[in-house]
C-alpha cells in the first residue's frame, strides 16, 4: 500500500510550502486551536495552486459552539448539522475533494443518524468523508470503528490515546493502540463488506518518531512545524521517512 502524507494547513502559503510533498493538504482556520471551518476561498487557491488533494474540515463556527476540544463540542444539535450541511456543500464547489466531518451523540459515540446524512451529502458531491481526530473523544474505539465503517468512511485521523492530550501515553503504546484500531478496521470491513477504514496517526507525528508510527500504518498526518511556523526541512524529512518505509 502506498504511504500517503496530510498536512493540516490554514493559509495558501503553508499550502503552497507544503504542496509539493503532501498528498493531501487539510484546509482549516486556526490551526493552533486544532482547526475550525476553513475560509472556502482558501480551499480554491489550494486546489488551483498545488493541484494536491485537498480536504476541508467541517467545524462550524455557529452561535454557541464550543471551543474546548471536549465531546460535548462535536454533539449534534439541528443547528451544527444543517451548518455542516451548507459546508459540505460549500466545500465541494470549493473544489476539496474531501470533507473530514465528526458530529457525536450525547454519549460521546458516532451520531450515526448524523453521519449518516453528511456521508451522503459528501458523496452525492463526488467527495471522500474523513473522520476527525475526535475519534481520539469517543467513549468506544471498538464501537466507533464499526460505526465509520459502516458509514463508509475512507479515513480517520487518531493519535491513538483517549482525549486530546497525546504526551500522556508513550509513543509505542500509542503505536500498540493505531495497530488494534487498524485491525479492527479490517475485520469490521470483513464483517460488513466494506473497505477497511484507513487508520492515519496524528497528534505530533513528526520525522523523528514516523518510522514507530509507520509500524501501525502507512498513512500519516502531521503539521510539519517547528518552532511554530510549518518547516520546509520538516517537510522533507517525513516525506523521506515515508518513501524508505
Amino acid at each position: 500500500m502506498r504511504a500517503t502524507l496530510e498536512v493540516p494547513v490554514d493559509c495558501a502559503s503553508a499550502g503552497r510550502l507544503a504542496g509539493p510533498f503532501a498528498d493531501r493538504l487539510e484546509a482549516c482556520d486556526d490551526l493552533p486551536s486544532e482547526g475550525w471551518s476553513p475560509r472556502w476561498d482558501l480551499v480554491r487557491q489550494l486546489a488551483a495552486d498545488t493541484g494536491v488533494h485537498v480536504v476541508a474540515m467541517l467545524r462550524p463556527r455557529i452561535p454557541g459552539a464550543v471551543a474546548e476540544l471536549v465531546p460535548a463540542a462535536f454533539r449534534t444539535t439541528p443547528a451544527l448539522l444543517d451548518a455542516c450541511l451548507r459546508e459540505a456543500d460549500e466545500a465541494a464547489r470549493a473544489g476539496a475533494r474531501s470533507v473530514a466531518l465528526s458530529l457525536l451523540t450525547s454519549d460521546a459515540n458516532v451520531d450515526t443518524d448524523a453521519c449518516a446524512r453528511l456521508v451522503t451529502a459528501t458523496r452525492d458531491r463526488g467527495m471522500e468523508p474523513a473522520f476527525l481526530r475526535t475519534f481520539d473523544l469517543l467513549a468506544d474505539r471498538e464501537r466507533g470503528m464499526r460505526d465509520l465503517t459502516a458509514l463508509g468512511f475512507v479515513r480517520v485521523v487518531t493519535a491513538g490515546v483517549r482525549g486530546w492530550d497525546a504526551s500522556v501515553r508513550t509513543v509505542a503504546e500509542r503505536v500498540a493502540t493505531l495497530q488494534q484500531d487498524a485491525a479492527n478496521a479490517e475485520r469490521f470491513a470483513r464483517e460488513l463488506g466494506r473497505v477497511p477504514v484507513e487508520v492515519v496517526p496524528g497528534g505530533g507525528v513528526r520525522a523523528a518518531n514516523a518510522r514507530e508510527f509507520l509500524r501501525a500504518s502507512p498513512h500519516l498526518h502531521a503539521s510539519c512545524r517547528r518552532d511554530g511556523a510549518i518547516n520546509a526541512e520538516e517537510l522533507r524529512d517525513l516525506r523521506a521517512a515515508l518513501s524508505a518505509r
